[in-house]
């Protein structure tokens, strides 16, 4: 029995059995003695135009019974967006546990002579999506913390390289199936196993002296010297700022073309589309800057099988015999880490999240691995049927991904059966909270609507628990395709719904 599937039997034993008895049907109905009020008060809202050209799906149960309350077309299909982060997170929370905890591990290969590693530096990357100032000052102050450690430890020289071995995860870092548009924007940003920032650069561009001038401009992280590129011209007051970024894979530099006005200076977030090889950098530069000097900078160990020192490969550097740890830079529990991307609605990180199910649980930290263990757990234990869902990625930026209403509630029971559940509700946006995606909405329902809001063009949900007028707890998800509506118009219509089940 290997470890998923031992983690999988310890999970299939919490179900229970009104969760998978509880959802079968996907047409219209309702039960409850006020049932036809309700009924009637939200198909007024989804049958009149425009929002009837609308395809909505729409289930709510009750949260103790599994009772029916509201459906409709809950056993159809519908691209989730962010949605699909209570997938991940659902998976990810019940097989690694709230207390998991990236180790982004350094070692040594060779031996130490006083303050001089005669041999090289190896860092085992993990993956942790939280070197960011979401919880650090910034993703370079977590490598200078790794760096400062190092010194503190006594090591002034260093011999050979400082080695980032990745080859834990593969080296694809582009989501399957993502539109390329969005890869030069901070939702789009890609990772790996060692990155920094949620793989975004932010660039601080401030005007020349005079029209028709090259803008000036730092970045950070700062990685490779020459990584960012600019044709940045400065124009007169009233212009506008126009800057667009341009990743060239032929020579791994990112482009910046535009302008920028006389007088200005600005800061903008891009995708730094390559993340490892850019932190990787960055953290030779962090060692340095700590007072170790490297005599062979910094390198990545993309596969297995690299020489990392001493005879020691990458892939196996735990069991060579030339090799010792130095020390382990720790995350934040996955509790925390699962509110950092639930609550915001964090892209970055939950791709981070899924190729970590693949490295646990699976062959590799890659997509297809991560979607395999995920779906073997929601299919085998929380008791999905397989046709309800299809999975691209983590996040939600696929459009390939497809998930029933009935799915995610049932995800939704399951979880508020667990013993994570108070864990997992605590990490869902809340109104009126700040920083959430429901900061803004349904402020009249403060404290009793625990949600994942979901959007991409033409699409908008909403999952999660609510609290009725009497103290009962309704579990619902709305999804919505093809609206060919303003967002925010469809986002008003899911919070009327929202509202009428809370009565």
């Amino acid at each position: 029995m290997n470890l998923l599937t031992k983690k999988l039997f310890r999970a299939s034993r919490s179900i229970t059995t009104w969760i998978i008895v509880a959802i079968s049907s996907g047409c219209a109905t309702l039960g409850g003695p006020s049932g036809g009020d309700v009924r009637a008060a939200v198909d007024a809202i989804l049958d009149t135009s425009p929002l009837d050209q609308v395809h909505f799906g729409v289930l709510a149960v009750d949260g103790r019974t599994g009772r029916v309350l509201y459906s409709r077309n809950a056993h159809q299909k519908f691209v989730p967006a962010s949605n699909q982060k209570i997938l991940v997170t659902a998976t990810s929370i019940s097989l690694l546990g709230p207390n998991y905890r990236y180790g982004t591990e350094v070692w040594a290969t060779g031996s130490v002579i006083g303050s001089l590693l005669d041999g090289d530096l190896v860092i085992l990357a993990s993956g942790d999506p939280s070197m960011s100032d979401r919880y650090w000052e910034s993703g370079e102050a977590a490598l200078a913390a790794i760096a400062d450690s190092l010194y503190q430890k006594g090591l002034r020289n260093v011999a050979g390289s400082v080695f980032v071995d990745v080859s834990a995860w593969d080296s694809t870092t582009v989501g399957p199936t993502w539109e390329v548009e969005d890869l030069r924007f901070p939702h789009g940003a890609t990772g790996g196993a060692f990155a920094i920032d949620e793989g975004e650069i932010s660039v601080i561009i401030k005007a020349g002296p005079a029209v028709g001038s090259p803008a000036s401009l730092e970045w950070f992280p700062r990685g490779t010297p020459d990584y960012v590129r600019a044709r940045v011209t400065t124009v007169p007051p009233d212009s506008g700022l126009q800057v667009r970024s341009n990743y060239l894979p032929e020579t791994r530099h990112l482009e910046l073309t535009g302008q920028i006005e006389l007088y200005e200076t600005d800061t903008l977030t891009f995708a730094l589309r390559d993340p490892i090889r850019q932190a990787t950098a960055a953290l030779g530069t962090a060692i340095e800057q700590a007072g170790i000097k490297l005599q062979s900078g910094a390198q990545v160990a993309w596969s297995e099988g690299y020489r990392v020192g001493r005879g020691c490969l990458s892939g196996s550097v735990r069991e060579c015999p030339n090799a010792g740890p130095i020390l382990m830079l720790e995350s934040p529990p996955l509790s925390e880490l699962i509110a950092g991307i639930l609550k915001p609605s964090q892209n970055w990180m939950t791709e981070q999240l899924i190729r970590t199910l693949g490295a646990e649980l699976g062959e590799e930290g890659s997509w297809s691995e991560g979607v395999a263990v995920m779906s073997e757990f929601l299919t085998e234990v929380v008791g999905i049927d397989s046709l309800d869902i299809s999975l691209r990625d983590g996040s939600g930026l696929s459009r390939y991904n497809l998930v029933t209403p009935r799915a995610l509630v049932r995800i939704l029971q399951y979880l508020s059966s667990d013993q994570n559940n108070g864990t997992y509700r605590s990490a869902l946006a809340t109104p009126g909270e700040e920083d959430s995606t429901l900061q803004e909405r349904l402020s009249d329902l403060k404290g009793r609507v625990f949600a994942k809001t979901g959007t991409l063009s033409n699409v908008t949900s909403l999952s999660g628990y609510l609290t009725q007028d009497d103290g009962s707890e309704v579990i619902f998800s709305i999804l919505s395709n093809g609206s060919g509506l303003p967002s925010e118009q469809v986002r008003g219509a899911i919070d009327d719904i929202v509202r009428i089940l809370a009565r």
